[in-house]
């Protein structure tokens, strides 16, 4: 039985994740920032998976230590960390840079980089001292360098998350850990549809065509992902879901494009 840390767990893909690894047989930590959440979840999880596979921890990322403790509770509760997932994240609203309140940038930076760097260091020394394990960053909007208008802080921060872990895949090259990422494409979650509530309405239905044809649900998504990460065994790889040859063809396909993902959630 594996042990799967991931952080930002609560909803969203995080939790999405964390309802297929238990499927697959393996014990699960979540965790959130809110301790409220992150205990309702664990009762939800713990009744269906049994209580045995299932822990929650709150941790806020941007706080090192409350990272540390997240890797410490999960190795005193199951023994080992096989598997840390540097799923936490968040956005800002979707306006130019010019026009963006300036507290939105520091939350986002911080969140999306350093919580990120603190989860590997910590993830990556546990892991050293343990002699295995394996470590997964998600990449997002902005990791291959694409731009969208309104979202230059968010995109940045996930164009660092690519140079970070490719450069922490070739320190970490021979070790005992695998360093990977994640690429999960375009998921429909309450992070995306916040984002889009806060869009113009021109802004709005432009996204929803893209979206309709591109995006995929946290049910479809996260089953591939939770699988193919529990049989790899390949160091610096991307297990993406969403290719460009997929998305090529999806831009061609009528079933795709005449999708309506939206509107049960008002929009």
């Amino acid at each position: 039985m594996k042990t799967v840390v991931i952080t930002g767990s609560t909803r969203g893909i995080g939790h999405g994740l964390a309802v297929e690894f238990l499927k697959r047989g393996s014990a699960v930590v979540i965790s959130g920032r809110n301790k409220a959440a992150v205990e309702k979840e664990l009762q939800k999880l713990a009744q269906a998976y049994g209580r045995d596979r299932v822990a929650g921890i709150p941790c806020e990322v941007t706080d090192l230590a409350q990272v540390q403790a997240l890797w410490d509770g999960a190795k005193k509760i199951f023994g080992n960390v096989d598997i840390w997932i540097n799923n936490a994240g968040i956005t800002h609203t979707t306006k130019l840079f010019a026009e963006l309140d300036p507290k939105e940038i520091s939350p986002v930076i911080n969140t999306n980089i350093t919580g990120l760097a603190y989860g590997c260091r910590v993830a990556l020394q546990g892991m050293n001292e343990q002699g295995s394990g394996q470590i997964y960053n998600f990449e997002g909007h902005g990791s291959d360098g694409r731009k969208r208008a309104g979202l230059l802080i968010y995109g940045t921060t996930k164009r660092a998350v690519r140079y970070f872990t490719e450069a922490l895949i070739e320190e970490t090259e021979g070790g005992p850990v695998l360093v990977c990422y994640l690429s999960p494409g375009i998921v429909v979650t309450d992070f995306l549809i916040e984002d889009m509530r806060k869009m113009s309405p021109d802004q709005l239905e432009t996204t929803k065509a893209v979206y309709n044809c591109l995006a995929d649900t946290v049910e479809t998504v996260t089953p591939f992902l939770a699988d193919e990460v529990l049989k790899n065994t390949v160091h610096g790889i991307e297990i993406a879901w969403l290719t460009d040859e997929k998305a090529n063809e999806r831009f061609n396909s009528d079933e795709y494009c005449s999708r309506d993902l939206f509107s049960r959630h008002g929009l």
